[in-house]
C-alpha cells in the first residue's frame, strides 16, 4: 500500500530538488573547478612546463688535497650552452661543513658542457671538494 501524498507538498521540494538546490550544485561544480584550474597553473609555474628548461647538471668530476689550506677540485657544468654561470665551488671538512668556497665565473662556450678546475684556500685539512650550485651571471 502506498501512502496518499501530503496536500500542498511538491515531489521536488521532498526530493530536494528544489531551484535553490540546483543553483548550489552549479556553484559547488564552478568553484572546484576554478580551484583545479588555478592548482594546475601554480603547478606549472612551479615546475616550468611549457616554458623552457633551464636545468643545469653540476657534477664534481674529483679532487686533490694539496696540502692543509689547498683543495684542488675538477668539475663539469652542462646546461643551456649560451649562458654565462657563476658557480660555487666548496672544501668541506667530513662533517659537511664548509672549510673554505670559491665562486667561479663559467664562461659561455658555445657547447652545453663546460669544465674546470679551481683551487680553494681553506681554514684548514679538507676532506672532500665539490662543485655545490650554480646560478646566472
Amino acid at each position: 500500500m502506498t501512502a496518499a501524498p501530503t496536500p500542498g507538498v511538491r515531489l521536488e521540494d521532498r526530493y530536494g530538488r528544489t531551484p535553490g538546490g540546483r543553483g548550489r550544485g552549479r556553484l559547488t561544480v564552478v568553484v572546484v573547478a576554478a580551484v583545479l584550474v588555478l592548482a594546475a597553473v601554480v603547478w606549472a609555474v612551479v615546475t616550468g612546463v611549457g616554458g623552457a628548461s633551464s636545468t643545469t647538471d653540476l657534477q664534481t668530476t674529483g679532487f686533490t688535497i694539496e696540502n692543509d689550506s689547498t683543495v684542488t677540485i675538477g668539475w663539469v657544468v652542462t646546461g643551456e650552452a649560451g649562458v654565462p654561470l657563476v658557480c660555487a665551488v666548496e672544501a668541506q671538512d667530513q662533517d659537511g661543513s664548509v672549510l673554505g668556497l670559491v665562486e667561479v665565473r663559467v664562461p659561455v662556450t658555445g657547447a652545453p658542457a663546460r669544465s674546470g678546475t679551481t683551487t680553494v684556500l681553506t681554514t684548514r685539512r679538507a676532506d672532500t671538494g665539490l662543485i655545490q650550485t650554480c646560478r646566472r651571471a
